[in-house]
Formats: structure tokens, C-alpha cells, sequence
């Protein structure tokens, strides 16, 4: 391990942490000049490209014709954002959910996974499995759509930013959205090659820190916004990722070559658990209006779960 991977790995968390701050800061003045919440900028925007590195990953994987890990990192970066990066943006300040994340991106988010593994159950996401994720994405974005040309005027009520700043905020953004990109492959490539040095397991390279690695953007963009006290952008960051990684995403490596699971785990655990996980998040986001330190920390421990699954020998089942 050479002192100019460390250096890397530094400078790729540098990269990425300023990406996060510069689109956490311009979010506002672009959301204004449309006149809608942040929150839908975040979703129609932010979490899209933040799903870049999920994309570009699994896409090359399906078409590498290596199932098992497309699918294993969509799954995995998945179950990271939703019980890692939750609980740890929930320990650094309790979350406030608001009524449209709880009844709208919360219920696509258990919907999305769920629909993965009855398509999936078979054993084969066929290219027609895949045209019907994609599409399934599309009534979401018109929910979405819809609910912020409902609320338009209510928000366009504060005067708007002149379209110079807003281009300005524009560009901004694209260049926080490119660092953020950026700055976790440098960080991915550089621990990665950490974790070799230390003699890390390859399975544990694998399904635990490249999955890891694919959620630093989310990471980084809802820890942000958690320290500038703007719960809705971290938690619907989380959420909208999701289930653009799991609708859309996915669909895609489907349609560019169909996949055949072998690795019997994604049904018989990773699957079921990230449904498990996501309905007990549900229940914790709909029983009350804030994510509190100790729902964070039973969050935790599911994610404690689902790495010793990679790490124990044999592992664990959760076959219905």
C-alpha cells in the first residue's frame, strides 16, 4: 500500500465532499426559479445523477454478462444508502420526515424492490423484465410531477432569483454533481486497492465495499444537507436514489443483455432482506414524524446483518 493510493483516497473524499456542498447550496435558487420545493429538484435531478456510478457499474457488469454482480450492486448500494447512510445522517440529528416522503417515496422505495424479486423469482430478469422496470419508473416521475405542479403556487410564493444566479447555480451544480461523481471513483479505486493491501477477503471487497463505494454520492450529498439541518434533501436523496437504482437502473442492464442469477443468495437473502429493511424503516417513518437516534441504531444493526451474510461461511437464509 503506497502513500500515493492514501493521497488518492484523501483527495477523492476532498473531491467529493466540496461536489456535495456545492449542489447542497444550489439546490435552493434553481428550486425557486421553478417554483417548487427542493425536494423535487432533488428527486428529478440530484438523485439521478447521483445514481451515476450504480449505473455505470452494473450496466458494464450485465454486459460483461456477470448477473450477479449488476444485480449485486444495485441491491447492495441500495441496502447502504437505506440502512448505513439513514441511520448515520439520523445519529448526527434526528430526521424530520414530511406527510409526501412518508406516504409517496417511502411506498415506491418498498414497491421498486418488490418488484424485483417477483420478476427475479424465476431466476432470470429477460429484457421484457427489464422494459417493465423502466416503466414502472415513469408513474412515479408523474406523481412526482404532478404533486409539485400542485403545490407550485404555495411555493412559487417567495420572489425568484434572477436567471443569472440561476445559471450560475445551474452550473454550480453540474460541476458539484461531476466532483461528487468524480471524487467517489477516485475514493472506490483508491480503497479499494487499500483493501487488497490489508489482505481484505475478495467476497468482502465485493458485496460489501464496492457497494459501499457506489453509495458515497448519496452519502455524501444527504450527510450534507443533514449538517445544513434540511432533512427533507437527505432523506428524499435517499429514497428517490433508490428507487431510480432499482426501477431504472436495473431495467436498463436487463435490456442491454438479459441476466440469469446463479448466485442463489440474492433470492434467497439480499432480496427479501432489503424488502425487510425498507418496511421497517416504513414503520419507523410513518409511526411518528421524526427518525430518531434509537430507530437509527436498530437500522444499524440490520446493516450489521446483512454484511456478516457476506462475511459468514454459509451465510444466512431468508427463503419464503
Amino acid at each position: 500500500m503506497s502513500i500515493g493510493t492514501v493521497a488518492l483516497f484523501v483527495f477523492g473524499i476532498a473531491v467529493l465532499w466540496i461536489g456535495s456542498e456545492l449542489i447542497i447550496r444550489n439546490i435552493g435558487p434553481i428550486a425557486k426559479f421553478f417554483g417548487v420545493r427542493e425536494l423535487v429538484v432533488t428527486i428529478l435531478g440530484v438523485s439521478v445523477f447521483s445514481s451515476l456510478p450504480e449505473l455505470s457499474i452494473s450496466a458494464l457488469a450485465a454486459a460483461n454478462g456477470q448477473a450477479d454482480l449488476s444485480l449485486g450492486n444495485v441491491i447492495g448500494s441500495n441496502f447502504v444508502t437505506l440502512t448505513f447512510v439513514t441511520a448515520l445522517c439520523a445519529l448526527i440529528r434526528p430526521l424530520s420526515i414530511n406527510t409526501e416522503i412518508k406516504e409517496r417515496e417511502s411506498s415506491w422505495m418498498i414497491l421498486s424492490t418488490a418488484m424485483i424479486l417477483v420478476l427475479a423469482s424465476d431466476g432470470v430478469l429477460s429484457r421484457l423484465d427489464g422494459a417493465v422496470l423502466v416503466l414502472l419508473y415513469a408513474p412515479y416521475i408523474v406523481t412526482v410531477i404532478r404533486d409539485a405542479r400542485r403545490n407550485r403556487e404555495r411555493d412559487a410564493a417567495t420572489e425568484a432569483p434572477a436567471r443569472v444566479r440561476v445559471a450560475i447555480a445551474v452550473a454550480l451544480e453540474a460541476a458539484g454533481i461531476a466532483g461528487v461523481i468524480v471524487g467517489a471513483n477516485l475514493a472506490l479505486q483508491s480503497g479499494q486497492s487499500i483493501g487488497a493491501a490489508l489482505g481484505i477477503p475478495p467476497l468482502v471487497l465485493g458485496a460489501i465495499l464496492f457497494a459501499f463505494g457506489t453509495s458515497l454520492p448519496e452519502m455524501s450529498i444527504a450527510l450534507s444537507a443533514t449538517f445544513k439541518k434540511k432533512a427533507e434533501i437527505s432523506i428524499g436523496e435517499i429514497y428517490a436514489s433508490n428507487i431510480f437504482t432499482a426501477l431504472a437502473v436495473l431495467g436498463i442492464c436487463a435490456i442491454i443483455a438479459p441476466m440469469t442469477i446463479t448466485d442463489k443468495r440474492l433470492l434467497s437473502f439480499d432480496i427479501p432482506f432489503m424488502i425487510l429493511a425498507g418496511v421497517i424503516v416504513q414503520i419507523f417513518v410513518t409511526t411518528g414524524s421524526r427518525f430518531n437516534r434509537l430507530e437509527a441504531l436498530a437500522i444499524l444493526v440490520l446493516y450489521l446483518v446483512f454484511v456478516l451474510q457476506h462475511v459468514l461461511p454459509g451465510g444466512i437464509s431468508l427463503s419464503f
